[in-house]
């Protein structure tokens, strides 16, 4: 099976053309590619012609020819559906599309509205010419989607066929654009025209989705359509149906797609670490399963410049977690200079493809993940309230931050799209996400779970009349300048009675008032003159944790020794069946993922921070300990057998891991 190396590639026509495709050649053999995707005129952002993408499918197939004896699949990545804005650009001459509208009433010169069936005709002309290329694959870039198509605000499409769309499906006669998107963005319980909203475009898409297949499969059935995705927080407030888009894809051959990483230019890893979690192991979540994934490394404005080969490479490995079968490599510019050879991207990569090959062959999925369920919902937009009802942007979901806190803490944890299954299990609610469930839902979650509340989970409950569930009689935000400190002589971290501080002292705090008898507070929160605001940490019946902060608002700000260690002594004082495997010794920023299928075992830590890893401690879980293990690293691409060793309460893991990298520890059934 292997890991597949993507390379997305742009040449420029007659312009050495047949030097470059030499050098392509080359360093394909060199580093193992598996398949070029070639760009169509990668420097035009407008709806082209069939005559004028006619010389570059012709050069494709020239490459294609060059590229099939050395096992090199050829595909197709056309950089436009939608558009991805205008650029500058207008419609040509006979164009006579619908332009996209906003909700202030703006059109775009360039970007379409997709309920235009002069367009719909015309792209799925084009992509029946790409399809006669018989490309292994061919996508479908990001813009196919109603948000970011610039200048527009925000994005569309609001124009008047989809008002009067909107109007048909309300029941009346006509709606005026500032009507229904009063409506849209209301306060308080979601008006009509949300639902009407997000339906539409959910609908919308997937019926492109199903015509691009009909006319890609009729030319050539065994073409894969690919697609590639932008951040689902945003997908979802224009109502995203990712099992729908992806069964409409799919054809003889399944669908795949294209996650976004989420570092187009070089970050800290511990940034990139938070941010992997919310967006791209979210998407995974939210994909049929059985899609292969095969996340983009895009590095603007392209060359080391962009990223460094340590970055790119931890980049490579983290793309694994999603259980993918590849990575698609936009490495090289767009301007159709070909290989750099003094970049000596050929080294690296070739390095790294033997541990990225081993990982890859242990089929790995994000099904098969364990440890603490984030609920989330593809539908959350459907359900979420806002406050001030004036921005598209209220509309996004924010129920990710447990997963990427957990991870920087060392626990192993995932996405779960379904209340959990059994009892006893650990899961975790952050910003509105318990209004995607019902009441009966939620009584038996509290009921038969151990759950982790963020502060906003925590208001929202309120706002439903449940807070009781979580043993709260009333709740109300507070903006102060304040520390929380751990109550009496506790020690955590070392430190007794241990201090904190939000992000800048000055994020807003829950301030909670519990039923008596229900609660055992952990922290609390001070002013700087020590006074007391009100309760910090808190666990509730002995299974509910609450954290009293807006998550979303929090990012690294949260983090801190004493909390880790809190709350790592709550989830293992939980009866929950297994506990969550987590890091028992102190590696600030280094996540673990434990994937359980069939009866294999494996566990894959990475090392987001700068520093040296050496050994490692794991605690919760069981059944760690044993002589049957093999490890895999850069360094170990081929296995190595190793001892864990239990020592006291922890499995103890010796090596060092180095800094931006990983480790996988893999065992089969015994």
């Amino acid at each position: 099976m292997g890991y597949a190396y993507m390379l997305r590639y742009a040449m420029q026509l007659s312009f050495l053309e047949e030097e470059r495709l030499e050098d392509l050649a080359g360093f394909c053999k060199t580093v193992g590619i598996d398949d070029v995707m070639f760009f169509i005129h990668p420097l035009s952002l407008r709806h082209m012609t069939h005559e004028e993408t006619k010389p570059w499918l012709d050069a494709i197939g020239r490459a294609k020819r060059k590229l099939e004896p050395l096992g090199v699949k050829t595909s197709i990545n056309p950089l436009n559906s939608l558009i991805h804005d205008d650029a500058a650009n207008t419609l040509l001459e006979g164009q006579h599309f619908r332009l996209m509208t906003d909700l202030t009433g703006k059109s775009a010169k360039a970007a379409v509205c997709p309920l235009c069936p002069e367009w719909r005709g015309y792209i799925k002309e084009m992509y029946a010419n790409y399809a006669a290329l018989r490309p292994y694959s061919l996508w479908v870039e990001d813009d196919f989607r109603f948000h970011n198509h610039g200048p527009l605000k925000w994005g569309g499409c609001f124009c008047e066929a989809h008002l009067s769309e909107f109007a048909r499906q309300a029941g009346v006669p006509h709606l005026d654009r500032e009507t229904f998107v009063r409506g849209l963005l209301a306060p308080g319980d979601p008006h009509a025209y949300r639902r009407i909203w997000l339906d539409s475009c959910r609908r919308t898409i997937v019926e492109l989705a199903e015509e691009i297949a009909e006319a890609v499969h009729k030319v050539s059935p065994e073409t894969r359509i690919g697609l590639m995705t932008s951040m689902p927080s945003v997908h979802a407030a224009e109502g995203r149906d990712w099992h729908g888009i992806f069964h409409a894809f799919d054809g003889q051959n399944a669908a795949i797609i294209r996650p976004h990483l989420p570092a187009y230019r070089e970050i800290t890893g511990m940034q990139y670490g938070w941010d992997f979690q919310a967006v791209s192991a979210l998407t995974a979540a939210f994909i049929p399963e059985g899609t292969e994934a095969y996340p983009e490394i895009e590095n603007v404005p392209y060359t080391l410049y962009a990223k460094s080969r340590a970055f790119q490479r931890y980049q490579l490995e983290t793309s694994l977690l999603l259980g993918s079968r590849g990575i698609t490599l936009n490495v090289l510019d767009m301007v159709g200079n070909g290989i750099y050879p003094e970049e000596r991207a050929d080294k690296w990569l070739s390095e790294e493809k033997p541990f990225l090959n081993a990982v890859a062959d242990l089929g790995l999925s994000v099904q098969a993940l364990t440890g603490v369920q984030v609920l989330v919902n593809e539908k959350s937009s459907y359900t979420l309230q806002t406050t001030a009802g004036s921005s598209m942007e209220e509309l996004y979901p924010r129920e990710t931050f447990w997963s990427s806190f957990l991870s920087a803490f060392g626990v192993a944890n995932r996405f779960a799209v379904a209340l959990p299954s059994q009892a006893g299990a650990v899961a975790a609610l952050s910003g509105q996400a318990p209004r995607n469930y019902s009441e009966t839902e939620l009584r038996e979650l509290f009921a038969q779970n151990t759950v982790l509340l963020d502060g906003e989970a925590v208001h929202t409950l309120c706002g439903m009349g449940l807070g009781s569930l979580c043993g709260v009689l009333q709740a109300e935000w507070r903006n102060v300048q304040a520390y929380e400190q751990i109550t009496g002589d506790r020690k955590y971290a070392g430190i007794q009675a241990g201090r904190m501080r939000p992000y800048l002292s000055l994020g807003d705090c829950l301030d909670i008032q519990y039923e008596n008898g229900a609660v055992n507070v952990l922290s609390n929160i001070h002013l700087p003159d020590g006074d007391i605001v009100c309760a910090g940490m808190a666990a509730v019946n002995g299974s509910i944790f609450i954290l009293p902060y807006r998550g979303h608002d929090a990012q690294l700000g949260l983090l801190s020794p004493v909390r880790r260690a809190v709350i790592q002594e709550f989830l293992l004082l939980q009866r929950a069946e297994p506990t969550p495997l987590m890091i028992g010794t102190y590696c600030p920023h280094t996540s673990i993922h434990e994937y359980r299928s069939g009866g294999k075992q494996t566990i894959a830590i990475v090392n987001h921070s700068l520093d040296v890893v050496d050994g490692i401690g794991l605690a919760g879980g069981g059944g760690y300990s044993g002589d049957n293990w093999t490890r895999y690293s850069r360094k170990e691409p081929e296995g190595r057998r190793t001892v864990l060793r239990k020592e006291g309460s922890v499995t103890a893991l010796e090596g060092e891991i180095q800094p931006l990298s990983m480790m996988v520890l893999h065992r089969e059934a015994d």
